[in-house]
């Protein structure tokens, strides 16, 4: 027995370990990608940055027309690219006809097509551990002088040791006992990638042993090629503030703003110089100790012939230049962070152990690095107003929320958590619970304006008080405000809702009935808290911005709720690919006329409301969208929307302080810096007007449908055959000189809120 158990022990030893291994290997070689850029007629090649993507992509430029796979041509303002495939069928030659900067046409493959998208860029693992910054690599991807570079640091004998190189532990311990100290090293690539993934870091004899069987198995176990791209992927390269920077492609973001295949012989050599002591020979702690031992890497790879003298010479002068490493080097982090969530949540825990399972984002690139952008900018503007104290403090300073999703299929486009994901990795979109406020506004307009077994309650030109009233709510009597104590007296519910007056929409929701507004919320999506209380009207409870943002989908969708808003595209295992469950089915919620006319309140919003800034900064006649605010400006917000992107802000203090500003003055100009280039990049076109949609002219003064001797007109959309009838307050004996003149002067009055029907899709 005691035979038995000693033969069998180290057998069950070996098979856990290499168990072990396997998982941590599978979780490392699970890949999330963003979305492939999209290149299609009207899309900005300048603005998407589609020279810098190529690069980034490894595509290499010719002066000729492209041969194969990989690389592209620019001649007269015009693209020719040959795709590797990617998320297109196969390899292709995809001509881009270009004016201004703007794609007019696309060929692929000689023939006219709607648009073709590049391959996707990868985002990083699916299973990263927390508290690091990791861009994973394939070795076919990296380039030779870092592969190089490497072997030439830790081991240029790596693929000529079967794990352990007898060789040099034996010249290691000469070294070190003619210095009487540690002074080198004689583990192997695999004996250091066993360690990290498998072993304590303490020094003892029991501790190297096992290294070295482990070593042995694991080059026994798998190819040269699969050990070397673990061990690229997997060591230590320094720190960004909290964030460790894991593996070659993080460091190569990190240090330098590039991808590994664009890193030259210097670059490659620094980085691999970092490896032996990343807290010691990193750049950004001590430049001149990092260009120091990047020469003794240099020198090594002179010897081992794996670059000329003459390279040796260039390289080692080279300065060492690194950016400061103040942001993350993987792009879109809060969004990394949702995906992996949402991969517990909606796939079997086992993805983590299937290795080369590849995730297939929504993420826009183009549209998040424009969010990011906009989110700096906007918190950099608005705390020049604050305080030394809160701009001093990391624990006070001003945060943003920004989210930007497809109305259509509820795909995230891009996501941003917080000011600085160094700084908080807690993501504000789909954590922090906030008070919508007057965002929540247009779910109690659209339950007034929902056609229900009777008339609709409202319509847009119904006529409701907007005057001092008080309400019981709780027993207790309760008095809703205006903004700056102003009411206008009798106004619209156009009116009330473009300049978000709160005793006009309570009392609107009151004629409603708050259940009949609670049931609209749910319908569009909202999970949360909802109370049947006045205040409630007003948005006075909790939802995340992402809860939100789902609300508000269906106005920009025709009245459909997409499944789920979701940051996942596809999930392939191998062959098989599979689409998450969504944990609802979509749903027509209200009806696309319904929808379409509160999209018409909503874009009276941005043209003469709360929004108005919108329609000075410029921004195409295409958007709709709302402001919000809360009690003493502790939340502020803007949700704006067009047929095919809907993007949400909130700003505010973590701590919930008030910042005394209001949704137009906080949220609403970072919504405006990044529409404003989200739409030049990608033009959007504007609402059609649907079946169950009318129009008819409106005495301004009474809400009733205009004679020719009714004094101001407007022209006012309703829902088909819920328009009011004729005015009979004016007529009599002026009744022609009043028609007369109307018609007269009809050609240059064009009201101000007058509905405008859409173009036809296409149209521009």
């Amino acid at each position: 027995m005691a035979i038995a158990s000693a033969v069998c022990a180290p057998l069950v030893y070996s098979a856990i370990e290499l168990s072990r291994f396997e998982r941590a290997d599978a979780r490392r070689a699970t890949f999330i990608y963003a979305s492939g850029q999209s290149l299609a007629p009207g899309v900005h090649l300048q603005r998407v940055g589609l020279s810098a993507t190529l690069a980034r992509l490894g595509y290499t430029e010719t002066r000729s027309t492209p041969p194969s796979p990989g690389l592209f041509r620019r001649s007269g303002g015009n693209w020719d690219i040959y795709l590797r495939g990617g998320e297109e069928a196969g390899a292709v030659l995809v001509r881009l006809q270009v004016v201004d900067d703007r794609i007019t046409e696309v060929t692929r493959a000689g023939q006219d097509v709607a648009g073709v998208t590049l391959e996707p860029e990868v985002l990083a693992s699916a299973t990263d551990r927390p508290g690091e910054d990791h861009k994973p690599v394939r070795i076919d991807e990296t380039p030779r002088v870092l592969i190089n570079a490497v072997l030439a640091a830790e081991d240029h004998r790596f693929f000529e040791h079967g794990g352990v190189d007898v060789r040099a532990l034996l010249r290691a311990a000469w070294a070190n006992l003619r210095a009487g100290r540690v002074k080198e090293g004689g583990s192997t690539i695999t004996q250091q990638l066993v360690k990290v993934r498998l072993l304590s870091p303490h020094r003892t004899l029991f501790r190297k042993l096992r290294e070295a069987w482990l070593a042995a198995l694991v080059e026994a176990r798998y190819s040269k090629e699969r050990i070397l791209e673990a061990y690229l992927n997997e060591i230590y390269l320094g720190q960004r503030g909290p964030i460790a920077i894991r593996g070659v492609g993080s460091a190569s973001r990190a240090y330098f703003g590039k991808e590994v295949h664009q890193l030259t012989t210097p670059e490659a050599a620094l980085i691999a110089a970092i490896i032996r002591g990343p807290n010691i020979y990193s750049p950004a702690v001590d430049p001149d100790r990092a260009r120091e031992h990047r020469n003794v890497v240099l020198a090594r790879m002179r010897d081992l012939k794996m670059i000329t003298s003459d390279e040796f010479e260039r390289a080692r002068r080279a300065p060492v230049h690194v950016r400061a490493l103040v942001s993350p080097g993987q792009s879109a982090p809060y969004f990394v962070d949702y995906v992996r969530q949402e991969l517990e949540q909606r796939f079997d825990t086992g993805i983590a152990r299937v290795r080369g399972v590849r995730i297939a984002t929504t993420l826009d690139l183009s549209l998040q690095k424009f969010a990011e952008a906009a989110a700096v900018r906007g918190l950099d503007r608005l705390e020049s107003s604050l305080p030394q104290a809160y701009r001093r403090d990391p624990g006070r300073r001003l945060q943003v929320a920004l989210l930007v999703v497809e109305p259509a299929t509820g795909a995230i486009r891009a996501l941003v958590g917080g000011r600085d994901y160094l700084a908080s990795q807690f993501n504000r979109v789909t954590s922090a619970r906030r008070q919508p406020g007057s965002a929540f506004k247009p779910i109690v307009y659209l339950a007034a304006l929902r056609a229900g077994d009777d008339a609709p309650f409202f319509t847009a030109a119904s006529r409701v008080e907007d005057l001092p009233l008080t309400v019981e709510s709780n027993g207790a009597p309760w008095s809703p405000r205006n903004s700056d104590d102003r009411y206008e007296g009798v106004v619209t519910v156009r009116q009330a809702l473009e300049q978000s007056l709160n005793a006009a929409t309570v009392r609107i929701a009151q004629t409603v009935g708050l259940p009949n507004v609670i049931e609209m919320a749910r319908a569009l999506g909202l999970q949360g808290q909802l109370a049947p209380v006045p205040a409630m009207a007003l948005g006075a409870f909790e939802v995340t911005p992402l809860e939100l943002a789902r609300a508000y989908l269906p106005l920009a969708n025709g009245g459909a709720r997409p499944a789920a808003v979701s940051g996942i595209r596809t999930v392939q295992f191998g062959d098989e690919e599979v689409k998450p469950a969504a944990a609802e089915e979509s749903a027509q919620v209200v009806s696309p006329a319904e929808a379409w006319l509160v999209t018409s309140l909503l874009k009276g919003v941005v043209t003469s409301g709360t929004g108005s800034a919108v329609r000075s900064s410029g921004l195409p006649d295409v958007v709709a969208g709302k402001t919000g605010t809360t009690n003493d400006g502790r939340d502020a917000w803007f949700v704006g929307y067009t047929p095919r992107l809907l993007a949400l802000v909130w700003v505010g203090f973590d701590s919930g302080e008030p910042h005394g500003m209001s949704g137009a003055k906080a949220a609403l100009p970072i919504w405006l810096d990044f529409m404003k280039q989200a739409l030049d990049a990608y033009p959007q076109p504007d609402f059609q007007v649907p079946a169950g949609i009318s129009f008819a002219d409106i005495d301004a003064t009474n809400g009733k449908r205009a004679t020719g001797a009714c004094p101001v007109i407007v022209r006012e959309a309703f829902l088909t055959g819920t328009e009011p009838p004729m005015c009979d307050e004016h007529g009599g004996v002026i009744d022609h000189v009043v028609s007369g003149w109307n018609r007269l002067t009809g050609w240059f009055r064009r009201p101000a809120r007058e509905p405008k029907e859409s173009a036809p899709q296409g149209d521009r």
